[in-house]
């Protein structure tokens, strides 16, 4: 945050509260058929095409980080890998 940007201090640490809408949870009700007859046979396996584009990717990070080669090509990467193998359909 900058510095120029005032913040009141009594302002920020005022007693009240937050109110919120209702959040639904557990409303999702429809059957696989009903969900399939909203996408074509092209979407699906676009789909599954993005989703195994990045379980790819991340296999890749993962052999990065763990062999420091991927596909016998070298690599050293120091940063974070979080990865999300088996995710994809979530």
């Amino acid at each position: 945050m900058p510095k120029s940007q005032f913040i009141d201090p009594s302002f920020i640490r005022k007693s009240g509260k937050i109110s919120f809408k209702d959040i639904p949870v557990n409303q999702y009700k429809k059957t696989i058929e009903e969900e399939k007859k909203q996408y074509s046979k092209a979407d699906f396996l676009r789909i599954y095409r993005d989703m195994a584009i990045l379980r790819e990717f991340e296999n890749m990070l993962l052999s990065i980080k763990i062999q420091g080669e991927y596909q016998g090509v070298k690599y050293t990467y120091p940063g974070p890998a979080h990865l999300s193998m088996g995710q994809e359909s979530a």
